[in-house]
């Protein structure tokens, strides 16, 4: 089969997929020359396990937001029937130069933290626009031998959301807003074969790719189920989610290196070597998970063990290096959470703010209740080395850290033991999530570590929180939470947490529902109830009323590139998989040997902030041993293809 030209925006999309908007100039790439990807090499850690090098092959195959992840402020989600399969086979032919790798977003955190670093500013004037996929079971099934589909060990991935649906708590009643038969996408009525997932720093560049993606689906038949666009919150809410509290500081760390250098992690580690948790932690409540928790074929957490592995559960080779993705849609009541706030705040006899950082077990500004009790501290909650430092069975002990320019310490006070729960209840969001230090029904609390997900949602609709005297229209909004995670189990982890712990009373420990994403239904009986922790003694409350509802998703399978490019192929043959492995020459500079630190490449002066980031062709020419070419502007290349286009139809 002749092999596809890739379009001049995809080549340039594929060559680090930095970009401006389409009038300015193309952004040089000189700092991605800096080896290591964690900006500082990792220090040497005595006794901790030795990581496994994600090479240059398998980087190149997982998809980026799998790992690390793509944290754009911009996203689109497009929910596909795939129609013809010949067609469809030729759609996924021209995605395929445009899928983000492992590798590409690796390459753009590179540059931003040591451009960054260098010039002590957070917007660099590097930007990107990332697109990954995912298909569900039925639609693998239309690509591919249904019996080569059914040997993927997973049966929750292959039933559907929707046939979990009751399963996970969600409305069991026709009449319910929630229900399954009222979902905007994934229901019984409107399922999806694939969902891709665009995300950009540029508002602008989001929306042309979702236009010329649209434009390619609907010439090859692929019928459009439902589209989503996500935003993060303006201005101080920026990083929180609708009902005001800062979301996604707890993320596990996937173990691995990024490159031959034994010190070169994927995620930064900033743990001294004479603090005991550094051997399984990548800094201060984030512990180090192996990688096979979330990618198939790779080393699993061993039970029961902070350090060790086991090897890969057993699946198919097709589906090695991919990952399974929940995608839920979640609407959130503002209005309805803050009522039950200003109730319950009478009832307890605690200020509001207070009841509702003990729903969720943070203040909103991100800081743990466990560490400032009585009142928010938004520097705490700032401080990304201090504000998911803490246990609640134990008291926390200071961490030691590496030095870290410009971080004067973890000054804050301490968390102290909170075994019976007064400060957090054993009902708050993130108790109930992230279990810490804490022994489950399942064993001993490092059981947690077999549970952990990848979080990568983003709010949808506009935000009323902190709105005075909103309009009619603004308050009709529909608005929530695009929820994704990455697993390799999704029994074992999404529906483990969601079934077991959230929206049970008892479990993880005696307490309540969780009051945020917990659900009842029992006979259509949908209240929840919390035992709310008072000097006089528990207060048990009634939620009567929801202020999250499932509106839509869909379980699906983000695959590895090469698993793509052959179920593109008019004839599929996935036993050359391998052959079909994606090596852009622009990656070569993670490929050449690191004996020792990163030269340090200077800035050739001050940057304008309003103009692109470059070094001078003769500063690149000598640090990379090669001339710099000059990449075309994305202007060029677009308006180049377009007019491609108009000559070939």
């Amino acid at each position: 089969m002749p092999k596809k030209k890739p379009s001049a925006t995809a080549n340039i999309a594929s060559q680090g997929l930095f970009e401006r908007l389409s009038t300015e100039a193309r952004l040089e790439l000189p700092f991605l020359d800096y080896p290591s990807l964690s900006r500082i090499y990792g220090p040497v850690i005595p006794g901790a396990p030795v990581e496994a090098e994600f090479s240059d092959e398998k980087r190149a195959q997982i998809q980026g937001n799998i790992v690390p992840g793509f944290n754009k402020p911009y996203q689109h989600f497009l929910f596909y029937n795939l129609g013809h399969v010949n067609h469809a086979r030729s759609f996924l032919r021209q995605l395929l130069p445009d899928v983000t790798t492992m590798d590409q977003v690796l390459a753009f955190v590179r540059g931003y933290r040591s451009r960054r670093a260098e010039t002590g500013r957070r917007d660099v004037g590097a930007y990107a626009t990332w697109m990954n996929l995912a298909f569900s079971s039925a639609g693998l099934r239309k690509l591919m031998d249904p019996a080569a589909v059914d040997e993927l060990n997973a049966e929750s991935f292959h039933q559907g959301l929707a046939e979990r649906s009751e399963y996970l708590g969600d409305p069991s009643s026709p009449s319910h807003p929630g229900h399954k038969s009222r979902w905007r996408v994934g229901g019984p009525h409107n399922p999806a074969d694939l969902m891709i997932i665009v995300a950009s720093d540029l508002e602008a560049n989001l929306v042309a790719k979702v236009r010329e993606i649209q434009t390619e689906a609907t010439g090859a038949g692929l019928s459009l189920v439902f589209e989503q666009r996500g935003d993060v919150l303006p201005g101080a809410l920026r990083g929180h989610e609708h009902f005001g509290f800062r979301d996604g500081i707890s993320q596990p760390a996937m173990r691995g290196r990024a490159s031959s250098h034994p010190q070169d992690f994927i995620v930064p580690r900033y743990m001294a070597p004479g603090d005991p948790k550094a051997k399984f932690m990548a800094k201060p409540g984030q512990p180090l998970i192996w990688p096979g928790q979330f990618l198939l074929g790779e080393p699993r957490q061993a039970p029961g063990d902070l350090l060790g592995s086991v090897a890969a559960a057993s699946q198919p080779a097709w589906a090695r290096l991919g990952s399974f993705v929940v995608v839920r849609r979640l609407r959130q009541d503002v209005p309805a959470f803050w009522r039950f706030v200003a109730s319950a705040s009478r009832q307890v006899g605690l200020p509001a703010e207070r009841v509702a950082a003990m729903l969720v077990g943070r203040w909103r500004s991100g800081a743990p209740i466990l560490r400032s009790p009585l009142a928010d501290n938004p520097a705490l909650g700032s401080d990304d080395f201090a504000n998911n430092h803490f246990v609640f069975e134990g008291d926390s002990q200071p961490a030691a850290l590496t030095s870290i320019p410009g971080y004067t310490g973890d000054s804050f006070p301490q968390a102290t033991q909170d075994f019976l729960a007064t400060v957090c209840p054993h009902f708050a969001h993130i108790r109930k999530m992230n279990t810490r230090d804490a022994a489950t029904e399942m064993g001993p609390h490092t059981d947690m570590m077999l549970r952990l997900i990848l979080r990568r949602g983003i709010p949808f609709g506009p935000h009323i929180f902190g709105v005075r005297k909103p309009k009619p229209t603004l308050k009709r909004a529909e608005r929530g939470l695009m929820f994704l995670s990455y697993q390799s189990n999704i029994e074992e982890q999404f529906e483990f947490l969601q079934r077991r712990w959230a929206n049970s009373t008892i479990q993880p420990n005696l307490g309540g529902h969780d009051p945020i994403i917990g659900q009842a239904d029992r006979y259509g009986n949908r209240e929840r109830q919390i035992d709310f922790p008072t000097p006089g003694g528990p207060v048990r409350l009634t939620l009567d009323s929801e202020w999250v509802t499932p509106t839509g998703g869909g379980y699906f399978f983000a695959p590895a590139i090469g698993t793509i490019a052959a179920l593109a192929m008019p004839t599929l043959d996935l036993g050359r998989l391998r052959d079909l492995i994606p090596k852009p020459d622009v990656f070569w500079w993670l490929r050449d040997p690191m004996p020792g630190p990163p030269p340090f490449l200077p800035l050739a002066g001050p940057p304008k902030p309003e103009a692109p980031l470059s070094l001078p062709a003769t500063t690149l020419k000598a640090a990379r041993g090669r001339t710099a070419t000059k990449r075309p502007s994305a202007g060029k290349a677009v308006a180049k293809r377009t007019s491609a286009k108009r000559k070939r139809g």
